[in-house]
């Protein structure tokens, strides 16, 4: 499944369902820098089986981030847009440094909740190609036969799906369950069968200054 479609499918999906008020986009004020910082573990489960089944199969690879975020200057109905940079430190099975720079689009604070929903969309470049992201060929007793061996590359796609809570003594800081995802897009960065990329599910927090 090819997941910008799926992210630009959901953000059309809540536009439709919203009031039948004319969308317009209005300027807010800029609002302080947020510092992100979240650690996480690999997992060779695709994107979609952990976010819908919550299904996870994992391998002794970890993360470490630190990034940075602001939101730009406008918003769309209930949707909030943002801008994040962070460098990753691989840790177990992989060692490699990697840079993810991204937009960000939020459902902040649904139904006055803490809880928020976030999709983020941009670029990622791994200072080595990630020795998880291939595979040869060959029966491994983890996932079955391996048909066709999967090549990766250092520059792919990057997307992240997140929810988020405040909390609840002050409005400054959330924590998050974050899948931090590279991906190949079925073609356009990596041989498009089997696709490349990884996923991490990752837990963290992030507050203003």
């Amino acid at each position: 499944m090819n997941y910008k479609i799926l992210f630009v499918s959901i953000s059309i999906v809540c536009l439709f369902i919203a009031p039948t008020n004319k969308v317009h986009s209005i300027t807010i004020p800029k609002e302080n820098w947020s510092v992100v910082l979240y650690g996480g573990i690999f997992t060779t489960t695709d994107l979609i089986p952990i976010v819908f089944r919550q299904k996870t199969d994992y391998k002794e690879s970890y993360i470490g981030t630190i990034g940075i975020s602001r939101p730009l200057e406008y918003r769309i109905r209930w949707f909030d847009f943002l801008w994040e940079t962070n460098v990753t430190k691989h840790f177990g099975e992989m060692k490699h440094w990697e840079a993810n720079a991204f937009y960000i689009v939020k459902i902040n604070r649904i139904y006055d909740s803490p809880f928020s929903l976030s999709l983020g969309e941009g670029m990622s470049l791994a200072s080595e190609n990630p020795r998880l992201e291939n595979k040869a060929k060959g029966y491994y007793l983890e996932t079955g036969l391996q048909k066709d061996a999967i090549e990766s590359r250092a520059l792919l796609n990057y997307m992240m799906v997140e929810v988020s809570s405040y909390l609840p003594f002050e409005r400054k800081t959330e924590v998050f369950l974050r899948i931090h995802h590279r991906s190949g897009i079925f073609g356009l960065y990596c041989p498009p069968d089997p696709n490349c990329g990884s996923n991490f599910v990752s837990y963290g927090f992030r507050t203003s200054f």
